[in-house]
């Protein structure tokens, strides 16, 4: 195993028909995620979500899933009085970590750092290469002026580090059952 989240050698692709045992294989330690991963992603060899594009962090030198996040076109509601708008959005519908990764701090400077608000792992690099990749779509094939979230209660803390905030108060959350007890959250793109 490692000891320092710099040691992995990963990239993020779309997850693909020969991804499947590698994705049997993984848990985030959320049953509802893993039944998700395990049972619905793919269905007669295939690859079914409705919900978004389905990415994988992959490590390169064993091909162990270590992330899942599913992006999606969305937008924020905005609402003031007469006034509505759609603020064009990307989804992060899901983001997922294996629990082998989960907690690996990228280096020993973040370790050694006691106050945990300076704390930077494996988790928050995957992060932030997802933005990147948001903010690239903006740039080069079609205008996103933020990422959209919906945070488990436990994932708050996570998602504040990496620069989300709560909606405003002018801002619609879905109305969604599965949704409904997390918290709808987001960044603005630079």
């Amino acid at each position: 195993m490692y000891r320092y989240g710099e040691e992995v050698n990963y990239s993020i692709e779309v997850l693909n028909e020969s991804d499947y045992d590698s994705l049997m294989k993984f848990s985030c330690g959320n049953k509802k995620l893993d039944g998700f991963f395990h049972k619905e992603v793919f269905v007669n060899n295939k690859i079914v979500s409705d919900d978004g594009l389905i990415f994988k962090a992959i490590n390169n030198d064993n091909v162990e899933i270590i992330g899942i996040v599913s992006l999606a076109t969305s937008g924020i509601v905005f609402v003031q009085t007469n006034y509505m708008k759609v603020l064009p959005a990307i989804k992060i519908d899901v983001f997922a970590v294996d629990l082998k990764y989960q907690k690996l701090h990228y280096s020993k400077y973040s370790e050694e750092e006691e106050n945990p608000e300076e704390h930077y792992y494996l988790s928050d690099d995957i992060m932030g290469k997802i933005l990147f990749h948001c903010n690239e779509i903006s740039e080069k094939y079609a205008l996103v002026n933020y990422v959209l979230l919906y945070a488990d209660k436990n994932a708050r803390r996570f998602y504040e580090r990496n620069g989300f905030t709560d909606f405003s108060e002018f801002m619609e959350k879905e109305k969604n059952m599965e949704i409904n007890e997390n918290i709808p959250m987001y960044i603005k793109l630079y």
